[in-house]
């Protein structure tokens, strides 16, 4: 699921004492959302998130009040008639009762997701009684009489450069589910007010970032500095290390120039040729805005890849 609903989870059964978590665990045919995606139920039916909206889920949620009282969890089987919605197709639920007896288990969850692990739960779908398992176990619990939901952390967006085409990225890579950080060695740009939505904006010596930085194959490094020597100091510090996404914004032949000196530089070869540059999928974008667009949805093509 793209929202953290276990954040919700966990808060809500400590100012309700109960609730109810709602995950689609089979799918036939054409359903509105796919296997995994989830919501929370609270006992004044207020919900978070949605597993596709309409009547059906209208109807579970009502379900899911019914048996909140009840202190039940269960499986429920929902149709999406063609005649109530043009998608047409059959969903299996698991709805999961949540009190305050999981409490440690929702806290371990968190504090999981917080150090940026990526979150495996096995549920028993007879006992309803749920694991935390590792990744290395998902196959052998998976179709053994467990449903396994993967909370994935959110990936880690790095900015350079605090510039015009940053102020919007920024806002639109974290309604994406991005943790954003924007790096700038500018006073006047690297101001928090400025990115109201980023988890950190740094005033920083681009020769000197990697104190700052923590590489890892979630992390997304996109380049929208003011000079290419700029980039140049970033990439060589970049280069070599872990990284799900590398991008930088320039001209082909500014970009090409760069790609020179760093082949020249004894930098390998086919690394270098993976750049995402130009940056952004094309759309014929011309302004900040068109262009913060196109990158971000570079970034979530190869976030979901």
């Amino acid at each position: 699921m793209s929202e953290f609903l276990w954040e919700e989870l966990f808060y809500s059964v400590k100012k309700y004492e109960k609730a109810m978590m709602l995950t689609i665990i089979d799918k036939r045919g054409s359903a509105p959302r796919g296997i995994g995606t989830s919501m929370v139920v609270l006992p004044d039916s207020s919900i978070y998130g949605t597993i596709g909206g309409g009547p059906v889920e209208n109807e579970l949620i009502n379900d899911a009040v019914k048996f909140l009282n009840q202190e039940k969890s269960c499986i429920l089987e929902k149709v999406f008639p063609g005649d109530i919605a043009v998608c047409g197709g059959r969903i299996k639920v698991l709805l999961e009762f949540f009190s305050k007896r999981d409490s440690d288990f929702l806290d371990k969850i968190l504090k999981k997701y917080n150090n940026g692990e990526n979150i495996f739960i096995a549920t028993d779908l007879k006992t309803f009684e749920k694991k935390l398992i590792e990744e290395k176990n998902v196959d052998r619990f998976n179709g053994e009489g467990y449903f396994v939901q993967t909370v994935k952390a959110h990936p880690e967006l790095i900015v350079f450069g605090a510039g015009h085409i940053a102020v919007p990225l920024v806002s639109i890579a974290q309604l994406c589910d991005f943790n954003v950080s924007v790096f700038d060695d500018r006073d006047e740009f690297a101001k928090a007010e400025r990115f109201p939505a980023a988890k950190r904006v740094v005033k920083c010596d681009f020769n000197n970032i990697m104190q700052d930085v923590k590489f890892t194959n979630n992390t997304f490094f996109v380049l929208v500095t003011r000079e290419h020597a700029h980039d140049e100091i970033l990439l060589k510090q970049i280069l070599g290390k872990q990284y799900k996404y590398l991008g930088v914004i320039g001209s082909k032949n500014r970009i090409k120039t760069v790609k020179k000196k760093l082949i020249d530089a004894g930098f390998d070869k086919d690394e270098i040729e993976r750049l995402h540059s130009p940056i952004g999928v094309k759309i014929n974008s011309e302004t900040p805005a068109e262009i913060a667009v196109s990158i971000a949805a570079e970034l979530i093509k190869v976030k979901n890849e």
